[in-house]
């Protein structure tokens, strides 16, 4: 498979395009439905929409679009102590944020606004995930709002690049200790990779009282096509990022221990709407290494990207047929999580190069 770094650029260029098209002067995004008296897209006025596409479009140098649409996200959706939610017993809409991971979109606008440079907002929105950050084990709970004890692969995973970012290099590496931690004690290493952990009961491995539809929130089984390959693939780039900026060889053999179990599942682990991280972080190894199995993988997600992409810019999951057939929420959300990976990957193959 050929795939040049410049091709990915180009593909993350048209789909920024797409979503600046869609903005107004205010910063929110055009919805399906009409405005109402104070200019809100009753479809599009939800934190879904944006937490993602900051990061990607101050990436892709559309940094007028990125201030105007991080600008409208404060004002409408962040709180006193830098929480960001719809409403406060609303926190976005979809089924893995709300219930399975409410930081992630904190994270997100966190790792945007340090790259605007936006000193003060990165450290506002760090100190509130340091609230719900649990000081023993370095990692991050599930759920804030009821509050748990559950605390998961993916939020923490992600929080190693928050404690990186925020200049936190001791809590960074705490939480690596915890998901080494989480690798080593994992009960069926060979065909599951459990996401759930407390620190009295360890895994949570009986999913019963978990929907069906939603245990693939729970654990990545490596036998079933679909599932949320991010849950570790966020985990295995907080450790590389961390090795990176330490040198430390057990990061980094921590995360090719993750990226090995990703590999051993199903081609969906490399080639799917769910595994941009994977793609990503399979970029970042090739650099490192030189090791075309990595350069492989990661070539493989950006072809189904590349695959998702409309005439427009705008991204198209498998799930849907057409722009009306796919929630516009999810249009937003995908045409800027796939567009930061193009971008990402196609950084580390210049590097590589």
């Amino acid at each position: 498979m050929t795939i040049k770094d410049e091709q990915l650029i180009a593909a993350a260029q048209k789909a920024a395009k797409w979503i600046v098209s869609r903005q107004t002067e205010r910063g929110n995004y055009i919805g399906n439905e009409e405005p109402d008296s104070n200019g809100f897209y009753p479809d599009t006025h939800d934190v879904g929409c944006y937490y993602k596409s900051i990061f990607f479009l101050q990436s892709a140098g559309e940094t007028l679009a990125a201030a105007r649409a991080i600008n409208y996200v404060v004002e409408s959706f962040m709180s006193l102590e830098g929480d960001f939610f719809n409403k406060p017993d609303n926190r976005t809409s979809g089924s893995y944020t709300p219930t399975y991971c409410q930081l992630y979109p904190n994270m997100w606008l966190m790792r945007a606004a340090a790259s605007m440079e936006w000193t003060g907002l990165t450290e506002k929105i760090f100190q509130f995930i340091l609230k719900h950050r649990d000081p023993e084990t370095g990692g991050i709970y599930s759920s804030i709002n009821p509050k748990t004890d559950i605390i998961d692969s993916n939020s923490t995973g992600y929080g190693i690049l928050m404690c990186l970012l925020a200049g936190r290099l001791d809590l960074a590496i705490q939480s690596a200790e915890l998901i080494l931690r989480l690798i080593r004690e994992q009960p069926e290493p060979t065909e599951r990779f459990y996401l759930r952990w407390t620190r009295n009961n360890g895994f949570q491995t009986d999913l019963v009282n978990i929907p069906e539809k939603h245990r693939v929130y729970a654990v990545l089984d490596a036998k079933k096509p679909k599932q949320a390959y991010w849950c570790w693939g966020w985990p295995m780039n907080g450790l590389i990022k961390l090795y990176l900026k330490t040198q430390e060889e057990r990061f980094l053999k921590a995360a090719i221990e993750i990226y090995d179990f990703l590999a051993s599942c199903h081609e969906h682990a490399f080639h799917f709407v769910t595994a941009g991280k994977d793609g990503w972080g399979s970029s970042m190894l090739y650099r490192i290494t030189g090791d075309k199995r990595y350069l492989k993988t990661a070539l493989s997600q950006m072809d189904f990207i590349l695959s998702c992409q409309q005439k427009d810019g705008w991204m198209l999951g498998p799930a849907s047929t057409s722009f009306e057939d796919q929630p516009l929420r999810t249009t937003y959300d995908f045409t800027a999580d796939f567009g930061s990976w193009l971008i990402g990957t196609s950084m580390e193959l210049a590097g590589r190069e």
